[in-house]
């Protein structure tokens, strides 16, 4: 199995581990069934809350351990999955990220433009 939290792995170890199995995610739906993107926006209280319903579907435990980098892997930070729920805004603000769970088994990515997807690897080597 997997596990990205491991003290040995450099941010190019974990990128290795990551970024060539990006095109092995299967991606939920998103807006509807041609695209897995959907609204990361907190513009106000409707869309904050349709985010915040949207996360809560994935069915991931609030203790999951996460990895948030940015596109180019150079910042590397760990939070929890309950973490990411509760401080969101804080998270999705303009930045490109990719969260990843600890034994990747799946995948969040947010694009600046904010919009949110969020996939699981099938088969985890």
């Amino acid at each position: 199995m997997v596990n990205l939290l491991n003290p040995a792995l450099r941010s190019r170890d974990i990128r290795k581990l990551v970024e060539p199995h990006l095109h092995e995610v299967f991606w939920d739906s998103g807006v509807d069934e041609t695209s897995e993107w959907v609204m990361a926006s907190f513009e106000d209280d409707a869309h904050t809350q349709k985010l915040s319903n949207w996360l809560n579907s994935k069915g991931v435990t609030g203790s999951t351990k996460v990895i948030i980098t940015d596109t180019a892997w150079s910042e590397l930070r760990q939070s929890t999955w309950s973490s990411l729920l509760n401080h969101a805004a804080d998270y999705f603000n303009q930045n490109h990220l990719l969260i990843v769970a600890e034994d990747r088994s799946w995948v969040m990515e947010y694009a600046s433009q904010q919009i949110i997807r969020f996939g699981r690897w099938v088969n985890i080597t």
